[in-house]
């Protein structure tokens, strides 16, 4: 194959004209990278060559697209690449070579997540743990996260931040009050934290209450 003329497609990318009629979508990175030149002759092997190294290019983009916006756990971060229907193996080889470089670190990413959502939305270490999995980072990672998070080995704190908001406005309310304690239990329970946890942060609201 013969490169009959490259044509600029955008300000990113260029389509190289080979004979008979076939064309290259190509990034500008990989035409300067590999010098390519109107009147080259491409190999069979060079073309396959060419189209693998213009997707390694757009998988790289892409990735750094998104970790600049937020970081992601390894899974999270595949899971996004593939929409784009980029090659497993391609997008396996550039997690890797992040990993290696620290761009991607499923360490350092559930502990800034944690601590998110545990400062932010006050989320316990139940709801963390749950989100975490979702995004498959181990449980090796998660039960170092949340020692991290929660020193003393409770979420107690977030329990009650939730109690006291969800009874803010409310006058006269009995915590003492059988139907009233069971809604308040489901309700923390429905935010992600454990029924002993629940119980106790609602004992320790009845105490400042009382």
């Amino acid at each position: 194959m013969i490169i009959q003329k490259i044509v600029k497609k955008d300000d990113k990318n260029v389509i190289v004209h080979l004979d008979e009629g076939e064309k290259l979508f190509l990034s500008k990175e990989v035409i300067l990278k590999n010098g390519l030149r109107k009147g080259d002759v491409i190999s069979e092997e060079k073309h396959a060559s060419l189209i693998k190294e213009n997707q390694s290019f757009f998988i790289r983009q892409k990735a750094f697209t998104l970790l600049g916006r937020r970081p992601h756990s390894r899974f999270e971060l595949k899971a996004k690449l593939k929409l784009k229907k980029y090659d497993d193996q391609l997008i396996d080889a550039l997690l890797d070579e992040l990993e290696s470089k620290n761009y991607l670190n499923d360490n350092k990413f559930a502990l800034a997540f944690a601590r998110d959502k545990q400062k932010f939305k006050h989320f316990g270490s139940f709801r963390i743990t749950n989100e975490l999995l979702k995004k498959r980072v181990s449980r090796e990672i998660i039960d170092k996260t949340l020692a991290e998070i929660f020193p003393e080995g409770n979420d107690i704190d977030e329990a009650v931040y939730h109690l006291k908001k969800k009874i803010k406005n409310k006058t006269n309310i009995d915590l003492n009050e059988n139907s009233i304690r069971d809604k308040l239990l489901a309700f923390l329970i429905r935010k992600g934290f454990d029924f002993e946890t629940a119980k106790e942060s609602l004992e320790k609201i009845k105490k400042t209450t009382n």
